[in-house]
C-alpha cells in the first residue's frame, strides 16, 4: 500500500512541475485580413515569437502577466492597411524586440510595458 501511495505522489508531482515550465509561443502568418487575434500568457519565462507578413485590417493583442517574459515581433507588412499590434506586459524582467515594415496607408503599434 505504501509503494501504490509513493507512485501517486510522485506522479503528482511531475504534473505539479510541468505547469510552471516556461510556455514558448511561435507564430507564423503569411496572409490575414479583417481579423482579431489575442494572446494572454500568465507565468514566468514565457517566450511570444511572432512573424506576420501581410496583414489587412487586422487587430493582434498580446498580454503577457509574470516574471522574465518576452515578446519579439517581426512584421513584413508589404500590403498592410489598416492595421494595429497592441502589447501589454507586467511584471519584472520583461523585454520586447521588433523588426517593422508597414508598407501601404498605415498600421499601428502600441506597446506598454
Amino acid at each position: 500500500m505504501k509503494y501504490t501511495l509513493f507512485k501517486i505522489s510522485s506522479i503528482l508531482f511531475l504534473l505539479l512541475s510541468f505547469q510552471v515550465q516556461a510556455n514558448d509561443l511561435t507564430i507564423t502568418t503569411t496572409t490575414s485580413t479583417g481579423y482579431t487575434f489575442n494572446i494572454l500568457q500568465d507565468g514566468q519565462n514565457n517566450n511570444i515569437d511572432y512573424d506576420l507578413l501581410n496583414m489587412d485590417g487586422s487587430t493582434t493583442t498580446f498580454n503577457q502577466t509574470g516574471n522574465n517574459n518576452s515578446i519579439d515581433i517581426d512584421v513584413d507588412g508589404r500590403t498592410s492597411n489598416g492595421s494595429s499590434i497592441t502589447i501589454n506586459q507586467t511584471g519584472n524582467n520583461k523585454s520586447y524586440s521588433n523588426s517593422l515594415w508597414c508598407g501601404h496607408t498605415y498600421c499601428t503599434m502600441t506597446v506598454n510595458q
